[in-house]
């Protein structure tokens, strides 16, 4: 196995007339280590753990959207990482070296096997006295396991963590993906006033917003067609009241006059769509409320700079949505709150999801003004 990734640099994609940029390498050595982390007040040994992102140049070619995560990890001589789960599916490569999966399996590891991990299972690694493993875990959705060592995404058996946990590390989730999304490239040309004074800039982010607003309808159109909770049901109501033919006030008072077809932005819009017809009731409320809503107080915000309105709010969609979304991005919470910690793996992994589908969309809005 080496020590070393060689990747290509990503400051600037080549002019036809230049060269290709040269490929440079990482030694895993210069990834900073960890060996172990707090959770729950307890401290618990990783072995050595490597995560990609702690080395600036690594972190700077890794992509940001449709994110995935990579870190080496290593254990010797007896050494063991208690059994554990997360909210995301991860996969381990044995890459030298042998090591004992624990938890819900047991299996004896050697180089070249690969161990799959669905979110909430629980699983752990140790070795025997003179035995050493070499490991490469890959995570698909999102930050890395240890990416932030102070605010590690695992839960270790027997910790005492509290049910409520789980609500809080979705809420804690959330947070970080809203932090995230507020330094979106999408707001960049809005930022530095290019879609405030370049009119096609602006025509050509209204006509794929559009795309966007329309999806975002037929999202709340297909939760109240199947909801079976009575209480939900009336609430989906006050909020669809209060959302609908937001997209023909887009198209009549900010002048939409034309459709952009774009696949990708579709794709992305009508995973929304699909997960009202087939998730449950409480991934629904994280959807909605959790990521779109609180996406969309951010954006609001962040875009009304572009389109000036002396007027009611409610008469630009822009100020509409900065004033009302976050009433609506709190709705749902006290569902959250009654479930068993049981449940919240699956409510996770939903999350990070619809995180990632929402930015897909955003960074093909993004390319739309920019082309």
């Amino acid at each position: 196995m080496t020590d070393q990734l060689s990747l290509p640099r990503t400051d600037a994609l080549p002019h036809p007339a230049q060269e290709c940029p040269a490929p440079f390498t990482v030694a895993r050595c210069d990834i900073r280590a960890i060996t172990s982390v707090d959770i729950a007040g307890e401290r618990h040994l990783l072995g050595e753990q490597r995560d990609f992102r702690r080395h600036e140049d690594l972190a700077r070619f890794l992509p940001e959207h449709g994110r995935f995560s990579l870190a080496w990890v290593r254990l010797h001589d007896g050494e063991r990482l208690d059994v554990h789960e997360h909210p995301v599916t991860s996969m381990i490569l044995v890459c030298r070296g042998s090591v004992r999966l624990i938890g819900d399996q047991e299996q004896l590891l050697r180089e070249g096997d690969t161990v799959c991990v669905p979110a909430g299972a629980r699983h752990g690694f140790e070795t025997g006295p003179g035995e050493v493993f070499h490991g490469l875990s890959v995570q698909f959705e999102g930050a890395g396991l240890y990416e932030d060592e102070g605010r590690a995404r695992v839960r270790f058996a027997g910790t005492g963590q509290a049910s409520s946990s789980g609500y809080e590390e979705l809420e804690r989730l959330n947070s970080e993906r809203l932090r995230r999304y507020s330094s979106h490239r999408l707001f960049t040309p809005f930022d530095d006033g290019t879609v405030a004074r370049d009119p096609a800039a602006r025509a050509r982010f209204l006509s794929a917003l559009y795309v966007w607003s329309r999806a975002f309808q037929r999202m709340l159109y297909a939760r109240q067609a199947f909801c079976a909770d009575p209480r939900l049901s009336e609430l989906y109501a006050g909020h669809l009241r209060e959302e609908f033919g937001h997209d023909v006030l887009l198209r009549e008072r900010h002048g939409v006059t034309e459709e952009v077809y774009d696949p990708i932005l579709e794709a992305a819009g009508n995973w929304f769509v699909g997960q009202m017809l087939r998730a449950g009731e409480a991934a629904r409320i994280v959807i909605v409320h959790m990521v779109v809503e609180s996406s969309c107080e951010v954006f609001g915000d962040r875009t009304r700079v572009a389109f000036p309105h002396a007027g009611r709010p409610e008469d630009s969609y822009f100020d509409l949505h900065a004033a009302v979304d976050e009433d609506h991005s709190a709705l749902g919470r006290d569902h959250l709150r009654t479930l068993s910690a049981d449940e919240f793996p699956e409510l996770l992994r939903i999350c990070e999801r619809a995180w990632d589908q929402l930015e897909l969309a955003h960074d093909r809005i993004a390319a739309h003004i920019l082309r």
